[in-house]
């Protein structure tokens, strides 16, 4: 039951949450007595409330959670994978009032450690990456921390659980010459593609866009020399999307030869099939190209690293960089900072 007491200031409305826990409501002193009580009562009958509310089992607040979201569609179609396959078998029949801190921070232990799996009749150990076990905690805190705004629960025990740090990512940075050396060994469509990733920084979704007929041939202006990045190809959606979205429109130049080794008319990149390029079959192209050549195989976005890497090395500001790759922080981009960095041999000659 609710109760009041009085202090220097005034009366003081005091009640019991969920698990019976004294609480005073905070930053709230009142002139009369019946005021305090009246809100006292208030907050004890809104604390039930809520315990009714937050022992559903997840899995039912799941399905009220996912009606309320707005996200993009391919960032659904992930969600829902991750739910399925991770979020529900082990939280699904667990009461949200029952999530606790300690037990997600176990949930989390077991999603780091090493798993068998069987490929071709035969048992491989595979492991998480931290960036995937943090989207997993990410997406758990976010279902919790919307119960919260829903006031079905008082706190989200998820908050703060991702792991700092996380893994390093292994970025490849090609020189002009090895560049050369892979589509030296390409079909001519698979090597204008790559030149034009690597000469231009484009996304893998933002170069796409250049394979669909119609409007997007006149984002590529060969007066100006110069490539408009509006719009992005969304893989997993199937679909263009416009930009601004967390990332921004740009103005991007492309060298004059490159510009002339572009198709004049329909589509300019497309695959040796004249189809629309897909990722997993460019990406077995350059491995194919990588090996012949004798560089070291490369991932597809490495070649965005790559721009990124010739502009910083050339002495470009990085307020410049940031622009060209469209990022929308700064802190993004200074991830590039230290290939410009003078060489020790100019440090030590200063300092002789």
């Amino acid at each position: 039951m609710a109760w009041v007491r009085k202090n220097k200031s005034g009366w003081v409305a005091c009640y019991r949450d969920r698990n019976g826990v004294r609480r005073t409501l905070k930053g709230q002193v009142f002139t009369h007595k019946k005021q305090a009580q009246n809100a006292a009562a208030e907050a004890e009958t809104k604390a039930q409330r809520k315990r009714t509310s937050s022992s559903i089992p997840w899995s039912e607040w799941r399905d009220t959670w996912q009606e309320q979201r707005t996200v993009e569609s391919s960032t659904q179609t992930e969600d829902e994978k991750r739910i399925d396959r991770y979020l529900s078998p082990r939280w699904a029949d667990v009461a949200l009032c029952d999530i606790e801190r300690e037990d997600l921070k176990a949930w989390r232990a077991e999603l780091l450690k090493p798993y068998e799996v069987k490929v071709k009749g035969e048992t491989a150990t595979r492991q998480r990456s931290t960036a995937t076990v943090n989207r997993i905690m990410s997406l758990m805190s976010k279902s919790l921390s919307d119960a919260v705004d829903s006031e079905v629960l008082e706190y989200n025990p998820a908050k703060g659980l991702t792991i700092s740090g996380g893994d390093v990512e292994h970025e490849r940075y090609l020189t002009k010459a090895e560049v050369a050396k892979v589509t030296a060994e390409l079909s001519p469509r698979w090597a204008l593609l790559m030149n034009f990733l690597a000469y231009t920084g484009l996304r893998w979704g933002e170069a796409k866009i250049h394979s669909l007929d119609g409007i997007y041939q006149k984002r590529i202006d060969v007066k100006r020399g110069v490539v408009q990045v509006f719009e992005v190809w969304d893989d997993k959606a199937g679909e263009v999307k416009q930009y601004p979205k967390g990332k921004l429109r740009r103005t991007v130049p492309v060298p004059k030869w490159l510009m002339d080794s572009l198709p004049t008319t329909g589509p300019r990149l497309l695959s040796p099939r004249g189809a629309m390029p897909q990722n997993n079959n460019f990406r077995r192209a350059l491995n194919a190209a990588a090996d012949k050549a004798g560089v070291e195989r490369f991932r597809v976005h490495d070649l965005r690293h790559t721009y990124a890497s010739w502009l910083v090395q050339a002495g470009r500001p990085l307020e410049q960089v940031q622009y060209l790759l469209g990022h929308k922080s700064i802190i993004m981009t200074q991830r590039y900072a230290h290939l410009g960095e003078l060489p020790h041999d100019d440090i030590l000659s200063a300092l002789a």
